[in-house]
């Protein structure tokens, strides 16, 4: 059974599908800050977030004859804005040079934090990437990605040379990244900005 929403709001869908623009601005209004916050979890970047919320509500008016007024606007507009950003992460993935272009934008506003590298929708993607690596690699790319310890200290506790360090860190990273940018996941890109900030 649908949800029905109060008639102020449905008065707003309805005057939209006649072409309101101000009920299209009342509605931009009462969601932009919401659907904003879900999109800059998902990117984890302001400039891309406001980019893909403007999309999301050009879907909004474009599409707005085809709004029910009875049904959740806030759903439908969370949907979009999930789809915008599966559909950016799509044209990355087929693109190498934007996949440079965007970690090299991002890598400016990135922090050293365990809430950054171990977001909620994150882990368990990444979890995948690595485990895929061979076992030395993998302690590599752990120790110095995910620890942020320095190739010298990882050397000591190896017992190998910091040029091996490097080697290794190089292939594995190149290995989580071709894993992450084929996964169909919408988290991947978040997962990379914060991975590959120095390469």
């Amino acid at each position: 059974m649908a949800v029905m929403f109060p008639v102020a709001e449905k008065e707003l869908l309805t005057r939209l599908r006649s072409g309101d623009r101000k009920a299209f601005e009342q509605l931009y209004y009462t969601y932009n800050d919401r659907i904003y916050g879900r999109l800059l979890k998902l990117t984890a970047t302001e400039y891309l977030a406001d980019e893909l919320l403007q999309d999301t509500f050009v879907k909004l008016w474009d599409n707005r004859d085809q709004i029910n007024p009875d049904l959740s606007i806030k759903a439908w507009l969370y949907k979009v804005a999930q789809n915008e950003v599966f559909l950016f992460y799509r044209k990355v993935a087929r693109d190498r040079r934007l996949q440079e272009h965007i970690v090299a934008t991002f890598a400016e506003s990135y922090s050293h934090t365990e809430e950054d590298i171990y977001l909620k929708e994150s882990r368990e993607l990444l979890d995948k990437a690595i485990d895929q690596l061979t076992p030395q690699r993998k302690e590599v790319f752990t120790l110095c990605k995910i620890e942020g310890r320095s190739y010298e200290e990882v050397a000591q506790l190896l017992g190998i040379s910091p040029n091996t360090v490097s080697s290794h860190l190089v292939k594995a990273t190149s290995s989580v990244r071709k894993f992450l940018f084929q996964s169909k996941e919408g988290v991947a890109l978040t997962i990379s900005m914060v991975l590959f900030k120095s390469l």
